[in-house]
């Protein structure tokens, strides 16, 4: 608003002076011209269109400008819904292990059940060579001991460690996921 009001203040002074300079004038004409006969001076005039629609406004100040974006925090991904497809699992089976770590911080057992399977085919010993990554859910040793792990062979270890970075939004690490 402030910039509009200071245009709008300063484009006649320079209107003025750009007139004055490309069609100099003799002094001692300019004093009897200003004294003799009123001097044409040219003013801007004001962009009457709005730019959002480009079609002619009539009256009023102009519009404001957008209000800049606001950055709004990331959207927290919804844990998939279980789908039960026969009784549940042993306690102690592998996937009776996934699917408590996965009760314990409130994510999907079936969901983590299914990235175990792809990452490590629910094997607790597997290793991939190339990563160098680890056990059930195929953690990077540094990665498992950063999120609070203490034992990278152990499957309720790995479901936990794996459950708690789901619940916080990071099942970017797991291309299965």
């Amino acid at each position: 608003m402030v910039l509009g009001l200071a245009t709008l203040i300063i484009s006649p002074i320079l209107a003025f002076v750009l007139a004055s300079v490309t069609h100099p004038v003799a002094h001692t004409n300019v004093v009897a011209a200003s004294r003799s006969q009123p001097r044409a001076v040219a003013i801007a005039e004001p962009d009457l269109h709005d730019p959002r629609t480009d079609t002619p406004t009539l009256s009023g100040p102009p519009p404001p400008p957008p209000a800049p974006p606001v950055a709004r925090p990331a959207a927290t991904p919804r844990p998939r819904v279980a789908v039960s497809s026969g009784p549940p699992a042993s306690p102690s089976s592998v996937i009776g292990i996934i699917e408590a770590a996965a009760a314990r911080w409130g994510v999907s057992g079936s969901w983590m059940v299914s990235i175990a399977r792809c990452e490590s085919g629910l094997r607790t010993n597997a290793v991939n060579p190339s990563g160098p990554y680890l056990g059930l859910f195929q953690f990077l040793q540094s990665t498992f001991t950063a999120n609070g792990g203490t034992n990278i062979w152990s499957a309720a270890d790995q479901s936990n460690i794996a459950a708690k970075m789901l619940a916080h939004g990071q099942a970017h690490q797991w291309s299965c996921a």
